[in-house]
């Protein structure tokens, strides 16, 4: 088969596009992850051009676009269950409540909390996979601008109460308490044993199950829910057909970006409560930083669909992309331990963040190609597969199974 912008060169079905974009995000994690836990100088300036880089466009960026594509893996697993005639909601129920307990463990173990969300608002698609496109980016917009309409009715709720200035006063208070729990919390987490480390985790997690915060959607169920509809609609098949609405994601994103960096930094939040002038920095949600994923996103789409070659130029970042779970919880648990002061804690200068990223991901796409060379799904991929399915996976390769997204 030759290779297109939907398949891998092997054949196998695959969306070559969506292991691509897999591994840049890790690779941009690795780098980010790098600068936050390891650099010695968090500055981001002339006098660190490598931390300038990975804050401006790496840092942040690397989870939108797993976001992103945790919506388009949905749309694919849905397709793939309305093929076999198999009902939706028991086995995406269970593919997220494995990553749920996945999440649980790695936030407990390591400071990486990102997959316990994703598998809270994964539940937010099995409502609204049947919504039509019109809804679904109604829905997506209000999902940007949530937390500063909560925060709008609750100071509007509070000042027909109390008046004006005793809310401004409540509200400076609530910030403050909230800034004191996350230095505790800090103070917890940085200092002590790994126990006792890992049991202040836990205790975080299990005492606020049920926090308003958990209730209110943001950005990552914007981007869960607009990979969805690109992939109903067929973006990845044929991006260079849909060019247009690529371009157009790709420049909004860019204009967010500099919007965050440029423009609003200079914008007075005079006049503004306290707690939604907390959300002012991002436009009120409509102008953050990580709207840049989509450029990354559409720039690869296009190159890949008007440039074949590259899928097989970049296959490293394929490798890695298609072991994306396996490659997150290993560099999650290696990142820890070079980082933390229960570990190493090694701290580097701004372009050894880069390289000792760079170095770690090319250990992670030789890993992953010699494992795939011989098992259709990485360890983590296969575990999860089965749970999802509920029954006992294919692992080894052999001729004629082929590994599905």
């Amino acid at each position: 088969m030759k290779p297109t912008a939907a398949t891998t060169p092997d054949g196998q079905g695959r969306i070559v596009t969506l292991d691509l974009l897999r591994g840049l995000a890790l690779l941009g994690m690795l780098m980010a992850h790098c600068r936050k836990l390891l650099g010695e100088d968090l500055g981001a300036g002339a006098d660190n051009p490598a931390g300038w880089f990975i804050t401006l466009l790496v840092a942040e960026k690397d989870r939108a676009v797993f976001a992103f594509l945790f919506g388009v893996g949905f749309a694919v697993l849905l397709r793939q269950l309305e093929k076999k005639g198999r009902p939706a909601a028991p086995v995406f129920l269970r593919r997220l409540g494995v990553l749920y307990a996945i999440g649980f463990a790695v936030e407990v173990l390591t400071p990486f909390p990102i997959l316990r969300d994703y598998a809270w608002w994964g539940l937010a698609l099995l409502v609204l996979k049947e919504g039509t496109t019109k809804s679904l980016l109604v829905i997506a917009a209000l999902s940007l601008a949530a937390w500063p309409i909560r925060e709008a009715v609750s100071t509007a709720g509070s000042t027909a109460k109390i008046g004006w200035e005793a809310t401004v006063k409540s509200e400076q208070a609530q910030i403050a308490r909230r800034e004191a729990q996350l230095r505790d919390y800090d103070a917890q987490v940085t200092n002590g044993t790994y126990a006792e480390v890992v049991q202040a985790r836990a205790r975080a997690i299990i005492e606020h199950p049920l926090a308003l915060s958990r209730y209110t959607p943001d950005i990552y169920l914007t981007l869960f829910i607009l990979g969805l509809l690109a992939l109903r609609h067929g973006v990845f098949a044929d991006p260079w057909r849909h060019r247009r609405l690529i371009g157009g994601f790709m420049v909004a994103g860019v204009v967010a970006w500099a919007a965050y960096w440029w423009w609003l930094p200079g914008v007075s939040a005079d006049g503004l409560p306290p707690k939604l002038a907390l959300r002012l920095p991002t436009g009120f949600g409509f102008l953050d930083e990580q709207l840049l994923a989509f450029t990354a996103i559409g720039g690869m789409a296009l190159l890949v669909a008007r440039r074949p070659e590259w899928a097989v130029r970049l296959a490293p970042l394929g490798w890695v992309g298609r072991m994306a779970l396996t490659n997150y919880l290993l560099h999650a648990a290696v990142i820890d331990v070079l980082s933390a002061h229960y570990g190493l804690g090694l701290r580097i200068p701004g372009w050894a963040e880069i390289a000792l990223a760079l170095g770690l991901f090319a250990g992670m796409a030789l890993g992953s190609r010699w494992w795939l060379r011989r098992y259709l799904y990485g360890p983590a991929e296969w575990g999860w597969r089965c749970l999802t399915y509920w029954q006992w996976q294919p692992l080894r390769r052999t001729p004629g199974v082929a590994a599905g997204e």
